[in-house]
């Protein structure tokens, strides 16, 4: 068998470097957007606080559906509703919108001392 030799040019060699080297940059910087999106994402979800507010109110988003429980910061839907109807039964004076946001999530907290409403707890007021 005859030794066969293979020869770079150097030309080769810069063009091969300089598409890995473009590969690798696309590649850190698709990472990093999708790491910013990411954390972007989970604020949305955790309700963080807004900068611009000293109150630390929480902005807000319909994140779930009612038909999953507990009832929490987030939800939405037509057992919210029937959830803000009960809490303003008893007082409460809050929007009956069908969105669990801060002031429903007050009302829960003064008229059940938690903050999220179990299945158990709703069925005893539906």
């Amino acid at each position: 068998m005859k030794k066969e030799t293979i020869k770079l040019d150097n030309k080769m060699l810069w063009i091969g470097a300089g598409l890995a080297v473009t590969a690798a940059g696309f590649g850190v910087w698709y990472f990093l957007k999708k790491r910013k999106e990411k954390q972007q994402f989970a604020a949305s979800i955790k309700g963080t606080t807004t900068s611009s507010s000293s109150s630390g109110v929480r902005s807000f988003s319909c994140m779930y559906s009612d038909s999953s429980f507990p009832l929490k910061f987030g939800t939405c839907g037509t057992n919210v509703k029937k959830l803000q109807n009960y809490l303003n039964s008893k007082g409460s004076g809050i929007d009956t919108d069908g969105k669990f946001g801060p002031k429903t999530e007050a009302a829960v907290q003064k008229v059940f001392g938690t903050k999220t409403v179990s299945q158990e707890k709703f069925k005893t007021i539906s």
